[in-house]
């Protein structure tokens, strides 16, 4: 089985001007979940919506929905860390 990546207008506008190590590992995760589907650690849920978050290059935070049917993951937003200190 094959896990579908969609991406929302935000997490596309997060991704401009990434730095190209962050950007290595953001694409090592998602190529990583695509056989099996995404790590399911960090569970959230806001409104009723539940959704995951992942550490990516230990500075930013990925945010994610995790669709089973089709399997497919929709990444939300990529952030800094809160409290990150550079």
């Amino acid at each position: 089985m094959t896990w579908g990546i969609d991406f929302t207008s935000r997490m596309r506008s997060d991704l401009v001007g990434l730095e190209e190590q962050a950007s290595e590992i953001l694409t090592d995760t998602l190529v990583a979940g695509v056989e099996n589907g995404p790590p399911r650690e960090n569970r959230r849920q806001l409104r009723g919506i539940e959704f995951f978050e992942a550490s990516i290059a230990q500075r930013y935070l990925l945010g994610y929905i995790v669709r089973e049917e089709p399997p497919g993951v929709l990444l939300l937003w990529l952030r800094r860390r809160p409290g990150l200190v550079e």
